[in-house]
Parts: structure tokens; sequence; C-alpha cells
């Protein structure tokens, strides 16, 4: 018997989200190694020299940019030599970490730009409040019909989405709009079924890609009014702004509040809220408020391999690295419903589509892997055919697997990396 587990929640009227039982997990089959996905991506990458080992295998000295992972060794995997190989160079690339392709390559068909991450949340979110989290700067999120998602850039409002319960006044609002919504999107689509007759074939397949996009907005109204009226786990704002008993004060902006955000998404995971979260950081020249910063980070990227700009650089990315092995483990301490680890069940992506910045390069980009129940505590290289590594999508497919969707292909993907991870 399949049950619904967001209706048993309505019918029971309870406040929180619950566990996953032995009974869901008997009617849903075999549990997967990984029920949640993260990733977090810098959007002009990292410095390769900082960045990959000099040495392959288990016994590689961590590398300078990431020696506060050491703790995560035995979690994490690093990989050399990965690619998008219908990808070239430029700041686009960095819009195409989790989907493979450039908007310019597929105008005629625009749901090629959908992204990992909302394919994963496609199959494993949909009975979440949320599907997925955006967080930071965005660019990297891509909706089936090929558009580019909004991300949230602050923690108030995040905090606010994910835990305080709107009023009865907002409620009926909300409802409200949403029924005005699909009013106009009904007549939308009776007026769009009408034309279709008249048109091209090369007309109707745009015409169904706008009627994919059209049902997504649908999906998404319709699940918010099945919401409404569920409350939202509750959750101190402490992560906010801290302890009242002490004196430090929280700073919200960015890039202080980076660790605000990452604290939010662990929640967020914890409490079931979403299964799937994404959170970018931004490119720009930013001059970033840091001790020994001169120059805005974007002119740091550019370095040319001068000493003294790789040193400010190194700042920032140290910065970007050190906070990511924070966010491992608070996944490492925070548990799950079962009283397991949450980075045990959550397969985290670290990455970028830029490789090296300085020459807007789109090769070898910074590539780890964490959690997830895969095999880790190693790095992995792969040869250069040319002027390609090993596709990026390979790793994807395997990262899919892991959370029991059993797909054989993704995006540019020539195979997979079972034999490395899993």
């Amino acid at each position: 018997m399949k049950i619904d587990r967001r209706n048993f929640l309505r019918g029971v009227g309870v406040t929180l989200a619950l566990p996953t039982f032995e009974t869901f997990a008997k009617a849903a089959g075999s549990q997967s190694p990984a029920s949640r996905f993260v990733a977090v991506a810098p959007n002009y990458g990292m410095n390769p020299e900082g960045f990959f080992p000099t040495t392959t295998g288990s016994n590689y000295a961590m590398p300078h940019l990431l020696t506060s992972l050491e703790s995560h060794r035995d979690h994490l995997t690093i990989l050399s030599n990965m690619d998008h190989p219908e990808v070239g160079g430029g700041h686009g690339a960095s819009n195409t970490f989790l989907n493979g392709v450039e908007m310019k390559d597929v105008k005629d068909s625009p749901q090629k730009l959908h992204s990992l991450d909302q394919y994963i949340a496609e199959k494993i979110g949909s009975q979440n409040r949320f599907p997925s989290l955006l967080l930071g700067s965005g660019g990297t999120s891509w909706s089936r019909a090929g558009i580019r998602l909004p991300s949230d850039l602050n923690p108030e409002q995040v905090f606010a989405k994910l835990f305080i319960n709107d009023n009865d006044k907002v409620k009926a609002s909300t409802r409200r709009y949403i029924e005005e919504d699909n009013s106009i999107l009904d007549v939308v689509l009776e007026d769009a079924k009408r034309l279709n007759s008249r048109l091209s074939k090369t007309d109707q397949d745009k015409l169904d890609q706008y009627f994919t996009s059209i049902r997504e907005v649908e999906k998404k109204l319709n699940r918010q009014v099945d919401w409404i009226d569920i409350d939202k786990p509750g959750a101190s704002d402490q992560v906010l702004y801290g302890d009242d008993d002490s004196d430090v004060i929280v700073d919200l902006t960015y890039p202080y509040n980076t660790e605000v955000m990452y604290d939010l998404m662990v929640l967020a995971l914890q409490t079931d809220s979403t299964r799937v979260a994404s959170y970018g950081h931004p490119g720009g020249n930013r001059l970033f408020p840091f001790e020994g910063i001169t120059m805005g980070y974007h002119s740091l990227t550019h370095h040319g391999k001068r000493p003294d700009l790789l040193k400010e650089l190194w700042i920032i990315e140290k910065f970007y690295a050190d906070q990511f092995a924070r966010f491992l483990t608070k996944m490492q301490e925070a548990k799950d419903a079962e009283g397991r680890p949450l980075l045990d069940t959550t397969t985290v992506l670290f990455g970028s589509g830029m490789g090296n910045a300085s020459s807007h390069s789109s090769r070898n980009l910074p590539i780890m892997v964490a959690g997830g129940g895969m095999k880790h505590g190693q790095h992995h290289t792969f040869e250069r055919e040319g002027r390609d590594g090993r596709p990026l999508c390979d790793l994807y497919v395997t990262l899919l697997q892991q959370l029991g969707i059993e797909d054989d292909a993704f995006s540019t993907s020539t195979g997979n990396l079972n034999h490395l991870l899993t």
C-alpha cells in the first residue's frame, strides 16, 4: 500500500515534519544510501594551484586552500581533470555548473538547461514544503523549462520562510492569490491549445516548451495550497542573532552571513523542510572586508600568477573552504530522524563551472564531493584527451544513483564514477 506522507501529516494535524517511519520505508521499498542533496558553488571557482593535491590516492597532502578540511578527509573526495566538455570559457561558464551546457547552444531546446539540483528536487523533494532551497547568489539552478531560478540572499527572510507561520489573514490572501493565478493559467492554456493546430511543427515544439513552463507553475501553486495550513517546524532565532547571554553581534551581510546561511541549510534539512539545497558564493568585484585585502574579488581572480595578488585571493578562497569545512562538521554533528549523522545521508557537492578564473578557463573544474554514504578519502585524477578531461556529468550520474534515481545518463555524461565512489 502506498502512503501519501503529506496527506498523513495533514490528516492528523501534526505541526512538525515527521521522521521516516518504518511503515513508510516498507511502502517505498529499500532505502537509498542518500536521501538529500546539497550543492555549493563559488562563482569564480578556486585557484587550481591551491586547490588540487599534487598526488593521487589516499595519502595525498591536503593542499594549501583546503587544510581546514583535513578532519573530513575520510568523508571527502577530491576530483581533478573534470570538465563540462561542450562548455567554452568566460564568465558564462559559472552558470553551467549543474547542467553542463551553455544558453547559446540550446536556444531551440532550453529544457537542456534543467539543472541537477532541480532534477533531483523533482525526484525526491516533491513531498517537502520546499522541493528545493536556493540561497546566495544563484545562477546555477535552472527549471525544467530552461528558466534561471532566483535565490534568497537575506538570512532573515530565509528563516521566516522556513520557520515562521503566517497569520490567518496572510494565509487567506495567499490562498486567494493562488486561486486567481490558477484561473489565469487555465485561460492561458486554453488559448494556447486553440493556437496549437495552426502552428508549424517547429512552433508546436516551442509551444510545448511553453506548456512545460505553465505546468511547472501549476505544480508550484498547488503545492503551496497543500502546505498553507500545515504549521512550520519551530526553530530558535539564535541562528540569526546569537545567544542572548553573549555579547557577540551576528553580522547578516555578505560575506559574514555565510556561516548563518550554512546553518539555515542544516536546519532546513534536519527538519525535512527540504531535501535539496544550493548555495552560491557571488562573483563581482566586491572588496572583501578581510585583513590583507586591497583589491576587488574579480580583479584578484585575474592575478596572472602575481604572488601579491594570489596571496590576497587565497584569503578569500581560504574563507570559502573554511566555511565549507565548518558546514561539514555541522552536518556530521546534526542527526537525521533515525539518529544518523546528517552528512551520512546527504550528498554534498562543492564546485564551479569556472576552472581557472585568471584565464577564464572552464577546464579542470574544482570539484569535491562529501557524505552520502559513498567511498571517500581519495584524490582521483583523470587523463585528458586533448582539451577535455572526464565529463563532470559522469559524477552526476553516480550522485543520482546514490540518491535512488536510477538514471544512466545526465546531460553530457558518457558513463559514471560508480567504480570509484560506490
